[in-house]
């Protein structure tokens, strides 16, 4: 828009999709001037003003209109009968789409959000956390009471937090001891403990936030054991407890003989030492808010020490025994993985050995007549064929392979130990990332027997991962299925696929490959045996056919155009 009076610049247009509703789409509307020649931004009711103004802020409709049905924009779902259908404003359908399959009301529909209604109380706060649709009058003439009402009352439950009670009598509050505390993040175990002096709870809590670099403000406390603290008072206590179990457990170690019991008899002499120590130490004269009737040379020697605590934004406790329960089992897997891949390497490599000697003995195959008519001459033995010891040896690599794959899958789920009891505990993430896919591979012309398992987010990923595990002379740039259609996209890629690998050159089976070597070997064997001119055969066009002087044999002579051009 062009400039008014004094501005320095001009206001922005937004291009929006029409909404034909009465209500809530003030922001659509404008008014022409023919005097002026200028146009005249949000001209509708003030009705309409206000919903749009609660659409955008995210604000139920019902705190600024009450008992009066009205078109706006909004959503609706069917009960479970499917007859009675409950209808909500933009701000709480957007508030409970995760819960509900919401559905968009079309225009022409006038209601009144389900929130504001006295009948239906479980839609009583809507977008609200705290606050009830019903008891927030937002509309243009009360928002300002309600706007201080609810600051006054945020104001004096802030005062109750961070206030002492003085109590009614002669004497001075008591104030409680600064107390030495070393505070750890939940779900961190005991990494990066901060330690802080604190007198007060608030304080303590504030601390706790700037010290551990918490994302949020810090809101509750917890011991080793899981117990929530609520105030300084309860965490002394609780140390006190602590240390007084801690030496009664030492004490009956010492005295009792050793006999196995369960967990559960270990858990309920825990709690009946806690009930006597707790009776014991705490008389009746001891609240949550002093600490006055506990010795204080007892208490000065239980506080000299720093206090361990765990604290969270909210979240439910992570436990450190559990957390470092996980880090050992990862670290087991991580050592079985290491001497898996050692094992699996040095098998490897005297398949290569066995392989060497065998080619560099170059054995020529043997001859063994057959009675069937498609193929009358077998060839067996050689220098192509392995022997036992290397098939038992593949085999051997083969299971490894497996079982190296079945261990790196739960390292592979499991990224920390800390997401390891998120998951224990029932907890999930809204979003999870694709894993990669494992696929069994094999060089292009060999055995898929003979393959091994590769990873991979990416085809240019899984390429890469290819030629390492391979050991292939060359990168790998082409795949195939095992029928020889070419692999151009990720989706075409399933888990456990098998998968044909190629340095570039097309799709070729084992038994052509081992046709062109035996060309090869006959090519090489007849220059070697009879001379390089042997090989050179010249095909003329004469009337009638001439055979050369020198003839060969049907399964050693092959023609030209089949025996050089391939092989040069």
């Amino acid at each position: 828009m062009t400039k008014t009076r004094n501005d320095i610049c001009g206001y922005p247009v937004i291009i929006q999709k029409y909404k034909p509703y009465n209500n809530g789409t003030s922001n659509q509307k404008w008014n022409c001037v023919d005097d002026s020649k200028s146009f005249v931004a949000f001209h509708s009711t003030a009705l309409d003003k206000e919903i749009t103004a609660a659409n955008y802020a995210g604000i139920c409709t019902s705190s600024v209109i009450k008992e009066e049905n009205v078109d706006q924009p909004g959503y609706y779902y069917l009960a479970p009968t499917g007859k009675k259908k409950t209808m909500l404003c933009l701000a709480c359908g957007r508030s409970m789409r995760a819960e509900k399959g919401l559905q968009q009301l079309l225009p022409g529909l006038p209601f009144l959000c389900a929130s504001g209604s006295k009948t239906q109380k479980q839609f009583s706060r809507g977008p609200f956390k705290v606050i009830s649709v019903a008891g927030a009058d937002l509309s243009s003439y009360e928002a300002e009471k309600t706007l201080n009402y609810y600051e006054e009352r945020l104001l004096s439950l802030r005062r109750k937090t961070c206030t002492q009670v003085v109590p009614h009598s002669g004497t001075a509050a008591t104030h409680q001891k600064a107390v030495k505390i070393i505070a750890y993040k939940n779900g961190g175990g005991y990494r990066n403990g901060k330690l802080i002096v604190a007198g007060t709870f608030p304080t303590l809590l504030t601390e706790c936030t700037k010290q551990l670099g918490l994302t949020r403000a810090a809101s509750k406390v917890y011991t080793k054991d899981g117990t929530t603290i609520l105030s300084l008072c309860d965490l002394v206590l609780w140390a006190l407890e602590e240390s007084f179990i801690q030496r009664d457990t030492e004490k009956h170690k010492k005295e009792a003989v050793p006999v196995p019991t369960k967990e559960t008899t270990i858990k309920s002499m825990k709690e009946n030492q806690r009930m006597k120590v707790k009776t014991k130490l705490v008389p009746k004269s001891v609240t949550s808010d002093t600490l006055d009737g506990i010795d204080k040379s007892l208490l000065a020697l239980v506080l000299r020490n720093p206090i361990a605590i765990w604290v969270s934004c909210g979240e439910p406790f992570l436990s450190p025994k559990a957390l470092q329960k996980a880090e050992k089992v990862e670290k087991q897997n991580w050592f079985k993985k290491d001497k898996i891949l050692a094992d699996l390497d040095t098998m490897k490599h005297k398949m290569r050995l066995l392989k060497g000697r065998r080619v560099a003995a170059c054995q020529p195959a043997a001859m063994v007549p057959n009675k069937n008519p498609m193929q009358p001459v077998v060839v067996e033995g050689g220098w192509t064929e392995q022997t036992q010891e290397e098939i038992k040896l593949m085999e051997l690599i083969r299971h490894t392979e497996a079982h190296l794959s079945a261990v790196q899958v739960p390292q592979a789920k499991t990224n920390s130990p800390v997401e390891t009891t998120r998951i224990a505990l029932g907890q999930s993430s809204l979003y999870q990332q694709p894993n990669a896919k494992r696929v069994w591979i094999y060089l292009n012309g060999g055995r898929p027997d003979d393959g091994t398992y590769a990873w991979g987010k990416t085809i240019s990923e899984l390429l890469s991962d290819c030629s390492s595990r391979l050991k292939m002379v060359r990168p790998a740039t082409r795949l195939y299925t095992p029928d020889g259609e070419p692999i151009h996209s990720w989706d075409d890629i399933e888990r456990d696929m098998v998968i044909c690998v190629s340095t570039g050159h097309g799709f070729i089976t084992q038994k052509e490959l081992k046709q062109l070597m035996e060309v090869r070997a006959n090519y090489a064997r007849i220059r070697r045996q009879q001379g390089p001119d042997a090989t050179n055969i010249t095909v003329s066009q004469p009337h009638k056919l001439q055979l050369p002087e020198r003839r060969l044999s049907s399964s050693t002579c092959k023609p030209k155009a089949v025996i050089e051009r391939p092989i040069i």
